[in-house]
């Protein structure tokens, strides 16, 4: 990864750590649950249970199922105490896997380590195909969250529900800035700041602007947190497409792989099925990517990223020019995981069946993604926290 000096000698920026360029705050940090492919979760307190919600940076309202939900098929479930309000009103959302609808309440909502606010969310009281118990590391670890958290922008929301975030800025409990942290299993979420130590940082953050621009991307409408990606590299070679190809990049947490177009995906793939490399690694495996099925590997994780070309995302720098986040293998189009005492190696990237490109959590792997909201960008750091 390059370093964004900016208009600063030494790339600290203003108000930011000057070893990792990244803003300091008074940070919370919130352990995380899940895997890609999944989803990553983190414990909020409603009424007086606790919910394990994913945390979706690609939707805008915040559901749980209802304990009148005849087919959640999950627990806890939440049920209306005496702090709830029933909105006497309805909401549905849609995903690119599954559906919800449900009555909307208001009650106090808290994110763990941070402050309770009062808000409208949806009660889940019927479903299909929202809910997954398939667990991570291929079954072999229970995962089942109970509901979903949108942290994306507010104009995301369903009407009559609020977005989470911009409550709690409001309620003055956090600044608008928070970053995460994903591994194969787990990872950690940073509210208000950034703790380069706890982050286990190996790097200086670089910034790219957030469009924040209105894009079809699946949602009927509204805004995501969008990027401009100038250009993607195999092995740091490019593969010859530019910005107007690539469209509309949402950066999304609820997202498991990295979804371009057609073309870039073909491109991609086959440049990477015909590596020497990869068919040492995985034999004649053309057909991985895109698809849902994993493989195994002689070779260990060290060995493939040694040998497989690096993938590099090329974005606008906030200081004018360029920066390059650049990814392992395992770190991008094949993030790992464990099932058992056996490694797998799954497609981290998809042919978007829509139009844009989506950058989904496979390719935050190693990184420290920033999502900086008081300065309308994005960062990325590298990490070794996952390690």
């Amino acid at each position: 990864m390059t370093s964004d000096g900016g208009d600063d000698p030494d790339g600290s920026g203003g108000g930011e750590d000057g070893s990792f360029n990244v803003p300091p705050g008074p940070v919370t940090t919130i352990p995380l649950t899940g895997c890609g492919g999944l989803g990553y979760a983190a414990n909020f307190t409603m009424g007086s249970e606790v919910f394990q919600l994913t945390i979706d940076t690609g939707s805008g309202t915040l559901a749980v199922a209802s304990s009148s939900c005849a087919n959640c098929d999950v627990t806890p479930t939440y049920t209306p105490g005496p702090t709830a309000t029933d909105d006497q009103k309805q909401a549905m959302d849609a995903y690119l896997k599954g559906s919800w609808q449900g009555e909307i309440y208001t009650d106090a909502v808290q994110l763990a380590g941070m402050g309770a606010v009062t808000m409208n969310f949806v009660a889940i009281g019927a479903q299909t195909g929202f809910f997954n118990d398939a667990g991570c590391g291929l079954g072999t670890v229970p995962f089942a969250p109970q509901g979903i958290a949108g942290f994306g922008p507010p104009d995301l929301a369903r009407p009559g529900t609020d977005g989470f975030v911009t409550e709690l800025s409001q309620a003055g409990a956090a600044s608008d800035l928070f970053a995460f942290e994903f591994c194969s299993l787990g990872g950690q979420l940073m509210v208000g700041g950034i703790d380069p130590v706890s982050a286990a940082l190996t790097g200086p953050a670089v910034y790219t602007p957030m469009m924040n621009a209105a894009a079809n991307l699946g949602d009927a409408g509204g805004s995501y947190y969008s990027v401009t990606l100038n250009d993607l590299q195999l092995g740091g070679t490019p593969l010859g497409y530019s910005a107007a190809t690539f469209g509309v990049t949402a950066v999304d947490t609820g997202t498991s792989v990295l979804a371009l177009p057609a073309a870039v995906f073909d491109t991609l793939t086959s440049q990477i099925d015909n590596n020497s490399a990869f068919v040492s690694a995985f034999g004649s495996q053309a057909g991985l990517f895109g698809t849902t099925m994993c493989l195994s590997s002689a070779w260990t994780t060290e060995e493939i990223d040694a040998q497989l070309p690096t993938l590099t995302l090329v974005f606008p720098s906030v200081f004018g020019g360029t920066v390059a986040v650049t990814l392992k293998a395992t770190q991008s189009y094949l993030p790992p995981t464990q099932a058992g005492e056996t490694t797998f190696y799954c497609s981290g990237i998809l042919s978007n069946p829509g139009p844009g490109t989506i950058l989904g959590t496979s390719a935050m792997l190693g990184q420290l993604v920033i999502f900086n909201l008081d300065d309308n960008e994005i960062g990325f750091a590298p990490q070794n926290f996952c390690r």
